[in-house]
């Protein structure tokens, strides 16, 4: 309808960028910086949750994280209660790729006496028992590993580096034991070889009842286990002892958005074992992962709300900036909308002028800002020690930033061109009535004890975050106690220009009444 008027308009607002060009220049670079840093931050604190999420269940927490299953098990059932506890882990784990081990041990057996101390030996035998144990955990030390037996010789074992020591058993060397439940069953055993825990820090050994420390003393002394091979378990020749499991989870892809779902599937895991047909003569299940991922929630809360601290400061900080800038520049332009209003400009043209410059202003940060986040979490990642728990910008939270950049420069560059926006749409610009004295001063005064009380409410916390609980006891972030430290900026930067004045006419009648001297 009016060819040329859209080339018209664009040059036109080249035109007025070009003539404030400096003004404009630190508008973008406000609004530039100001979108990056919210967008990494966003990155940061979606990044950082999954990473601490999943390095504290596979490394600090492995043990607590894990489900740990122990029962008394005849040979015939083993191979049905083995599927009964991969078929819980799976569920306990919410579809998480589950590894399952397993300890078969057998009942206790009485040591020779002629292995105790002469001193020792009128009270209570040493005590040790059979142990099938994984080879991945163990490591020979001397000798060999034992091999099965053939249901004729002395079943073979190798013994942890700390028993071998105290009772001063070496490869090649035999013995008999006694089962403790019947002194007339004795078991005939050849050392083979000398074994230790490949890593004591596993939480496989909490399976065993000595930890793989190779021996415990309490009311009875115990050594072992005696590391055999399985089929020597499998047989029948030993005493029946018990089974125990221990299930873990890969969470190598666990977010902090599965762990309510996580959560409710272990909490029903031991219910569940306890309730299998195969467990009717009684089962011991315990998991702590619904306790570890309470606790993982709350730090996760707290460091939410310490970075939302950061941000909203960040935010005020920001607006101060943005805000002179469009004071200046909107002062720059009152002649400019004056000549086009005497020249018959519209309100909505010169609003269009307005809107074209914040897009201006929002596309580049917009497009820019989501992606530096990722280069700034990766340096921040690498010149910190969050690179020990692979932190990794994910392609879960570019989407998330993505939005957050394109929220922020659309709010930054309307700040800057609102004032604009305003003019644009009403005649010519008045002086705003000023409030009075008393209501400013009150005004003042509310906003120093709101401050005030924020900041003494987050002190507090004592390092607990800016966390508050509602009537059922659920934690969630305190928008005051966010708002705290940008209050008491905000209040002081209020308190500075309001005794700035005084203090500068003070100051400047002092200096008068020297020069008058």
């Amino acid at each position: 309808m009016f060819p040329g008027l859209g080339d018209q308009v664009t040059g036109f607002v080249l035109l007025r960028v070009r003539a404030h060009r400096l003004l404009l220049s630190a508008a973008v670079l406000a609004v530039l910086l100001t979108t990056s840093v919210l967008a990494a931050l966003t990155a940061f604190s979606g990044s950082v949750g999954d990473a601490a999420l999943r390095h504290t269940l596979t490394h600090r927490s492995a043990a607590s994280a894990a489900l740990v299953v122990s029962a008394s098990v005849d040979h015939e059932q083993r191979a049905e209660a083995d599927e009964a506890v991969r078929t819980a882990s799976r569920d306990a784990f919410d579809g998480l790729p589950v590894t399952v081990g397993k300890l078969e041990s057998s009942g206790s057996y009485a040591l020779p006496r002629s292995l105790q101390d002469p001193a020792a030996r009128r009270g209570e035998p040493d005590l040790t028992h059979f142990s099938a144990l994984d080879p991945d955990r163990t490591r020979i030390t001397e000798g060999k590993a034992p091999a099965a037996s053939d249901g004729t010789g002395p079943v073979q074992v190798a013994l942890p580096v700390v028993a071998a020591e105290a009772l001063k058993l070496k490869p090649g060397a035999r013995l008999t034991v006694t089962d403790r439940l019947h002194d007339d069953k004795k078991q005939r055993v050849l050392v083979t070889g000398v074994y230790e825990a490949a890593d004591r820090s596993d939480p496989y050994w909490q399976l065993d009842p000595l930890g793989g420390r190779g021996v415990r003393k309490l009311a009875f002394t115990t050594y072992g286990p005696l590391l055999t091979d399985p089929s020597v378990l499998a047989s029948g020749a030993l005493g029946g002892g018990q089974t125990s499991w221990l299930a873990s989870a890969d969470f190598a892809t666990l977010t902090t958005g599965s762990m309510e779902g996580l959560r409710d599937a272990s909490a029903g895991a031991p219910k569940a074992l306890t309730a299998a047909p195969v467990f009717t003569s009684g089962v011991t299940a315990r998991m702590s992962l619904p306790t570890v991922l309470d606790q993982l929630d709350r730090a996760l809360l707290v460091s939410r709300s310490t970075l939302m601290i950061v941000a909203v400061q960040l935010v005020l900080l920001a607006a101060y900036a943005l805000l002179l800038v469009a004071r200046l520049l909107n002062s720059e332009r009152d002649g400019e909308r004056e000549l086009l209003r005497a020249r018959g400009g519209s309100r909505g043209r010169i609003t269009s002028f307005a809107a074209i410059e914040a897009l201006l202003l929002a596309v580049p940060a917009a497009v820019v800002a989501p992606l530096l986040a990722g280069p700034l979490t990766g340096l921040l990642a690498e010149r910190s020690a969050l690179s020990r728990i692979g932190l990794e910008v994910g392609a879960a939270s570019t989407g998330t930033v993505w939005l957050v950049s394109a929220a922020v420069a659309l709010a930054c560059a309307l700040a800057v061109v609102a004032p604009s926006l305003t003019a644009g749409t009403g005649g010519r610009r008045t002086r705003a009535a000023s409030l009075p004295g008393p209501v400013r001063a009150g005004a003042d005064l509310g906003l120093l004890l709101i401050a005030a009380v924020a900041y003494w409410q987050l002190d507090r916390q004592a390092g607990g975050g800016a966390l508050t609980g509602d009537r059922a006891g659920n934690l969630g972030i305190d928008p005051l106690l966010v708002t705290a430290p940008a209050l008491a900026l905000l209040a002081g930067t209020v308190l500075t220009l309001r005794l700035l004045p005084p203090a500068a006419r003070l100051a400047e009648r002092r200096a008068a009444k020297g020069r008058g001297l």
